[in-house]
């Protein structure tokens, strides 16, 4: 699959993931280099990890608190063949890194197409390297079961019936 291709598929989830958010009373806006063009080109050859910002934003406000979410979208339906997700290492420390700077009231979430939701750590603690296999940018990544992640309802609640019209 081209780059084009790969980009086009990437944002296409990454609305798609923020819209879901914000059926679920989640405040949430795109948020990662997919919107930093003409930068974004320019960022794979600078060592910042600004590289792997995470795709979107959110917070969700309750009664006592709230606390907001970085979430990294993940495209891609490699997983229905392999029974497995995967992470590139690079963004994993990044994620780590966003959550060290953001504070305790900050959560970070991988969002995979299947709806699989996982945390760093939780990556961290259960991935394998993978192999590379030819494609994709090349960095090195770990994988894991997709039974290893939690469903999207379970983690960012469920649809709120008067959010049901979707998006903007």
């Amino acid at each position: 699959m081209s780059f084009a291709a790969r980009l086009s598929e990437a944002t296409s989830h990454e609305i798609a993931v923020r819209d879901a958010l914000r059926r679920r009373g989640w405040a949430a806006e795109l948020f990662g280099q997919g919107q930093l063009e003409p930068v974004r080109p320019h960022l794979r050859f600078i060592n910042t990890p600004v590289r792997w910002m995470s795709d979107i934003i959110a917070v969700r406000p309750y009664p006592e608190s709230r606390f907001l979410v970085f979430v990294d979208a993940k495209a891609g339906l490699k997983h229905q063949q392999t029974g497995n997700h995967d992470v590139e290492i690079s963004a994993l420390d990044s994620a780590e890194k966003w959550l060290d700077f953001a504070g305790q009231d900050c959560r970070y979430y991988f969002v995979f197409s299947d709806g699989g939701v996982i945390k760093p750590d939780r990556v961290r603690e259960i991935g394998v390297p993978g192999p590379y296999r030819g494609n994709g940018s090349g960095t090195p990544f770990l994988i894991f079961p997709t039974d290893a992640c939690t469903p999207f309802d379970d983690v960012f609640g469920p649809v709120i019936p008067d959010h049901l019209s979707g998006g903007d």
